[in-house]
């Protein structure tokens, strides 16, 4: 896992060295950065790299676009596994009207929010 973790670190030196900070393939990198390190139990962590993402997403496409709503959606779980459900819930929301205005009530990622809404109320 250190391999993967250095890897993934020279790709988002190598994005950010070629496209700039502001790119969405520096966001996706962050992204994978944030997962990579959920994983390993660093949430925290994982926290800062979401926010970095978001920040792009945001910039690049508004507020309205699927993959704002991605790393809104990540945050959301960081969130929930930190036991912060009510910050969570917050995350989830937004998230979930964004893919239900973009993909509709029935496609899988809105429904997927639904079902990280319900458990923030459990």
């Amino acid at each position: 896992m250190i391999w993967g973790r250095c890897g993934r670190n020279w790709a988002l030196a190598i994005g950010r060295a070629v496209y700039g900070d502001n790119h969405p393939s520096v966001a996706r990198k962050l992204n994978n950065l944030g997962r990579a390190w959920k994983a390993l139990g660093e949430r925290q962590k994982a926290v800062g790299y979401y926010e970095q993402a978001l920040a792009i997403d945001r910039a690049v496409y508004g507020d309205g676009h699927p993959s704002v709503a991605r790393e809104l959606n990540n945050l959301g779980a960081v969130y929930f596994a930190l036991g912060k459900k009510q910050k969570a819930k917050k995350y989830f929301q937004s998230a979930h009207a964004i893919f239900s205005q973009f993909f509709g009530p029935e496609h899988f990622n809105t429904i997927a929010v639904a079902l990280w809404l319900a458990a923030c109320d459990e």
